[in-house]
């Protein structure tokens, strides 16, 4: 494929699944934000703001480190490594819709441990074809080990 076209899909396989996230999560719904507002979250938790900022810097990061695999010389392991990328792409949409459609605060946590897993599988992977593609998903996988202290502390409580 052609650059523009790899780009485009790589940037639109990311920022599609927040977008499909959000569309699936009844966030805006007066009952969902109540109930999510009176959980019992640790102080640890960052605020909403900051949540809008680091996801932005990480969509981003996703969206280049898909372009750089998809750039790559055809293989084997450039399809495993794409696959797992798009393994936790599609993650991405799956937490909302468990925590906020389902109210599943388990299966929040589940989906944060099982992206955890396949986001180290993705890296190690794409290390494999392209050492930056694998680096640029390095925050993704941080962000997400906080996020299963975050999740399993907001679990636990509630």
């Amino acid at each position: 494929m052609g650059r523009i076209i790899d780009a485009a899909l790589a940037t639109a396989t990311v920022f599609g699944a927040q977008y499909l996230g959000r569309e699936v999560s009844p966030v805006e719904d007066g009952s969902t934000r109540r109930w999510y507002h009176h959980l019992n979250k640790p102080g640890f938790s960052p605020p909403a703001p900051v949540y809008a900022i680091v996801w932005t810097l990480l969509d981003g990061l996703l969206a280049w480190s898909g372009y750089r695999l998809l750039r790559a010389e055809s293989s084997f392991k450039r399809t495993l490594a794409l696959s797992l990328w798009a393994i936790c792409v599609a993650g991405v949409a799956g937490f909302p819709f468990a925590v906020f459609r389902k109210r599943r605060l388990d299966a929040g946590l589940a989906i944060c441990i099982g992206l955890v897993v396949t986001s180290g599988a993705s890296i190690c992977t794409a290390k494999k074809v392209d050492q930056c593609a694998a680096k640029l998903q390095i925050p993704f996988f941080v962000w997400l080990t906080f996020a299963v202290f975050v999740q399993e502390e907001v679990w636990r409580r509630n």
